[in-house]
């Protein structure tokens, strides 16, 4: 009943690390790059909404984009152990990211509902690269997947990126303004979140939808 019930609500990116705020509602997130004369290299918004089984679509609208250097994919649920804004949070370039950052962020409260699967955060580069992390020292980290079909950049502002976590079959599939670009990720098990991890200046909005036929 509570997954039914979170399914009904609009999407939100609502837990906020180093670099990101929110623009005008939490559906959308900016990552500002350059803050008082501080710059900030990259920055990370993670949904808490947990998707457990069956298909989700979900569209991440990119708009003053300064550049395609925008990661954008799922994660596993976690728990943030303090407010701390000051945190930078990029586990898609760690092969250990879950001790890396077990000071701060709790990734053990839903580990018993990963399942067999490895993959623990992956993501969709602007480039078309994926790049993948177990967390636990597995991955495609420092040199991304260039190599799945249908493999495609993001391109110029504005971009829309569909992402299809299809969790009977395992599989995550990207759409790149509508259009299906190929199943980016197989082996996918258990419960995860959607994430995105900007490295460039710009807004994201994420949005709840159905697949394109």
């Amino acid at each position: 009943l509570k997954e039914l019930e979170g399914l009904r609500k609009p999407l939100e990116l609502d837990i906020l690390f180093r670099g990101i705020s929110h623009f005008g509602s939490t559906a959308t997130i900016q990552f500002i790059h350059c803050n008082d004369g501080y710059v900030y290299d990259k920055g990370s918004a993670i949904s808490s909404h947990i998707m457990r089984s069956g298909r989700h679509y979900a569209n991440f609208k990119a708009t003053q984009m300064a550049s395609d250097e925008i990661n954008i994919g799922i994660i596993r649920p976690l728990l943030r152990k303090n407010n701390r804004m000051d945190l930078s949070f990029d586990p898609v370039i760690r092969e250990d990211f879950i001790t890396d950052y077990e000071s701060d962020v709790d990734f053990t409260i839903r580990a018993s509902h990963w399942g067999d699967g490895n993959v623990n955060c992956c993501t969709y580069f602007g480039d078309g690269a994926c790049y993948w992390s177990s967390g636990e020292g597995e991955g495609r980290c420092k040199s991304g997947d260039r190599e799945w079909s249908g493999n495609g950049a993001m391109g110029f502002d504005p971009c829309t990126i569909g992402l299809l976590l299809d969790l009977n079959a395992g599989t995550l599939t990207v759409y790149k303004n509508s259009r299906r670009l190929g199943v980016m990720k197989r082996g996918l098990t258990g419960e995860y979140c959607w994430m995105v991890t900007p490295l460039t200046k710009c807004i994201i909005s994420v949005e709840r939808d159905v697949p394109p036929e």
